[in-house]
């Protein structure tokens, strides 16, 4: 598999789990299949580690790796949800009940073998992510799907994904939390 080579048009990604940040350099326009398997072998090359030090094994294959992205890209706080090209295509009466239906009128286009509008979705650029974007990755049996959550302002709890979030008091004793790829605002 040939993966992009770093140049002014390809995209760098960050992919956190636990403590670990992976960062991937990606074509905008790459699927998600393709950026998981170029992930899964950076993993292989280096491993994953929980929180006390100890690997977690791999799962069996790429395709078991889920991607997510941040709920509120400015709150790093708010966790993370499945990004929307995790989900599968509805296909057949799902497809045509949900047609004309409110947000969901769109509903989700047959995967067909052709480039084009079914599979616009299926890279970040059709996802609607920028260069220096961060996502959560995970799978079954890596430790994340049971860690504590932190709890939102309204009581309810925020799915991290098990990303621990850095802080620059951490290292240097000074409140400076870690982003998510937010927009930064210009105070002065």
């Amino acid at each position: 598999m040939a993966f992009p080579t770093p140049s002014s048009q390809t995209w760098t990604l960050r992919f956190k789990s636990h403590k670990t940040t992976v960062l991937l350099h990606v074509d905008p326009l790459q699927t998600f299949p393709t950026i998981k398997e170029q992930l899964y072998k950076a993993l292989e090359e280096t491993g994953l580690k929980d929180s006390d030090s100890e690997p977690i094994p791999l799962p069996i294959s790429p395709s078991d790796i889920e991607l997510g992205r941040p709920s509120n890209p400015n709150d790093p706080h708010k966790g993370f949800q499945l990004g929307e090209w995790e989900y599968p295509p509805l296909e057949g009466e799902d497809a045509e009940d949900l047609k004309g239906k409110g947000k969901a009128k769109a509903g989700r286009p047959k995967k067909s073998g052709a480039v084009g509008a079914d599979s616009v979705k299926d890279c970040p650029k059709g996802a609607g992510l920028r260069d220096g974007a961060v996502l959560a990755f995970r799978w079954k049996g890596n430790g994340s799907q049971d860690d504590d959550d932190i709890e939102k302002a309204d009581g309810r709890k925020a799915d991290m994904w098990g990303v621990e979030l850095a802080s620059y008091e951490d290292n240097y004793g000074v409140e400076n939390e870690m982003d998510v790829g937010g927009g930064r605002e210009f105070e002065g």
